[in-house]
């Protein structure tokens, strides 16, 4: 936490690379409660279900740092849309939150 100090994006790239550390991180939450008898076709598989994945393109001045987005992808599966409107707006807001 030194603010003064200045670090290639390469650099901490090749670190982590040289010292085995990943990069990625992935999680998993299981909901408690859910069943499902498939023969019976019974019980509760899921209190909801949602799908999506969001890319950035951003170019980035290896001299500078200076970035640019370049393009941004965001593909979320909703189902049937009641206001595309305001699934569009809750799915970007979403996306630029974080």
């Amino acid at each position: 936490s030194a603010p003064d100090v200045r670090l290639r994006f390469a650099d901490v790239v090749q670190a982590a690379y040289n010292a085995r550390v990943s990069l990625s991180a992935t999680g998993y939450y299981r909901t408690p409660g859910l069943s499902w008898d498939a023969q019976a076709g019974r019980g509760q598989p899921f209190y909801y279900f949602a799908c999506g994945a969001a890319v950035s393109e951003v170019e980035v001045c290896a001299f500078t740092g200076v970035h640019r987005v370049r393009r941004i992808d965001v593909l979320h599966d909703v189902g049937d849309s009641l206001v595309e409107a305001i699934d569009r707006g809750q799915i970007e807001g979403g996306f630029v939150q974080g």
